[in-house]
């Protein structure tokens, strides 16, 4: 069971001598998750979620790499130092120092190493460095830069428009732009396929089908693949990160440099993943299903009328950012094609839960014995909840596979090229 540093009591700060008792790197990723879900923050659109978390365990792998041949708690306070300051240089204009500061004071009497020894203030020193190398390095990677975005013509058939409940403008035009991590360079030879004509029988089928099935009131769902659409809701970045969590389990623990590149593998290809994703969109700029199913007039192959002016998905409101490809697809084909790779196959045995706050549904709990299969679900989800068209979801999937692999095999010689 991973254990959640927020939940330790006060008692624990009499632990000495005794090295933090499970996964430190994972407790670092749950915490990182903990802070953009349950504070200020109130979330991260995705490309910058899978930025965020790929910055912090840089800098902990980094620091772990560095510490490597040091005592196991110096290179938990090392580690330590790293995620703190990581997190807070992502976050430092945000009133998030006193929560981050508390979670690394509740973690350190667990580590065991005096924080005021030299040896203590060494591992510090190495942790700072290592969030300050990956600090210096992203400044520049053009995340923050900004690009203005213009909508195409309303009256045709498949152009992006706003959403009902979305943005006035979509989320991370400029996202297409970031600097890869791990050097795997111009992002754009990841690009999908064009999707679907509008006027083409797939086309009108995935159009059909959504309108069904991703339906709030949908008379053919099943109660499985509602829940479906509401257990992989939550932010993809945390969802994977913690899905990844169960699938490696113990194995890492007591591992701080084997468990470090492990998480940044992850979540390097997490990141390359979303900004891949993210330029597909953009040169295509496809129309969400709330947007094709309520659009007036006869336009599909068949000649029919499918026009619904009050329909509404399940999943509400639906993301401020065009549908092809599914991020949401792509972020699961990716981190399958990383667990697959330390897995070595897809064949796992994993119970996974999230808590799903819409609707007051409450905690969802599944088994999962297939990461393939879990990859597919999480893509099946976003059309059960009416927000995307399932050739959005199959080209996701398709997409995250080939970056993560691409950027596992450039990892291990460039995972300093932050």
């Amino acid at each position: 069971m991973k254990l959640s540093i927020l939940a330790v009591t006060a008692t624990t700060a009499a632990v000495a001598n005794a090295a933090f008792p499970t996964d430190i790197v994972y407790h670092w990723v749950d915490q990182s998750a903990a802070f953009v879900n349950g504070t200020v923050i109130g979330g991260l659109q995705s490309p910058p979620s899978a930025w965020y978390q790929a910055v912090v365990q840089a800098a902990v792998y980094k620091a772990a790499v560095d510490s490597r041949s040091e005592s196991l708690e110096f290179q938990q306070l090392a580690i330590s130092h790293a995620a703190h300051n990581a997190i807070l240089w992502v976050f430092h204009g945000t009133r998030l120092y006193n929560q981050v500061d508390a979670a690394l004071r509740a973690v350190i009497p667990l580590i065991g190493l005096d924080p005021k020894s030299a040896k203590g203030k060494e591992a510090a020193r190495v942790g700072q460095k290592a969030a300050s190398s990956v600090a210096y390095a992203r400044a520049d990677d053009k995340l923050v830069n900004f690009v203005d975005f213009s909508y195409g013509d309303p009256k045709t058939p498949g152009v992006y428009q706003q959403s009902p409940g979305s943005n006035p403008y979509p989320d991370n035009p400029g996202a297409r732009h970031v600097r890869p991590f791990a050097d795997l360079g111009d992002i754009s030879r990841f690009r999908a396929p064009p999707p679907p004509k509008t006027s083409s029988k797939e086309y009108e089928a995935a159009l059909l089908y959504v309108k069904q099935q991703g339906s709030l009131n949908s008379t053919v769902r099943t109660a499985f693949d509602t829940d479906t659409a509401y257990i992989w809701r939550e932010s993809s970045i945390t969802g994977w990160n913690r899905f990844a969590g169960a699938v490696v389990g113990s194995k890492l623990d007591g591992k701080p440099v084997e468990s470090a590149r492990f998480y940044a593998r992850l979540n390097y290809a997490l990141a390359n993943a979303g900004f891949a994703s993210f330029d597909t969109k953009y040169a295509y700029e496809g129309w969400r299903p709330v947007t094709a199913i309520r659009f007036p007039g006869v336009w599909v192959a068949s000649g029919k009328d499918v026009s619904d002016p009050d329909w509404t998905p399940l999943l509400r409101p639906t993301p401020s950012h065009p549908d092809y490809v599914s991020t949401h697809s792509t972020f699961g084909g990716a981190a399958a094609a990383v667990l697959r790779a330390w897995n070595g196959g897809d064949k796992i045995n994993v119970t996974w839960s999230s808590n799903v706050t819409l609707d007051n549904r409450g905690v969802i709990t599944r088994t999962y014995t297939d990461l393939k299969l879990a990859a597919e679900e999480n893509s099946k989800s976003r059309v059960f909840g009416g927000i995307h068209f399932t050739f959005a979801g199959t080209e996701g999937i398709k997409q995250g596979d080939a970056v993560a692999r691409a950027t596992l095999e450039k990892f291990d010689k460039n995972w300093e090229k932050f």
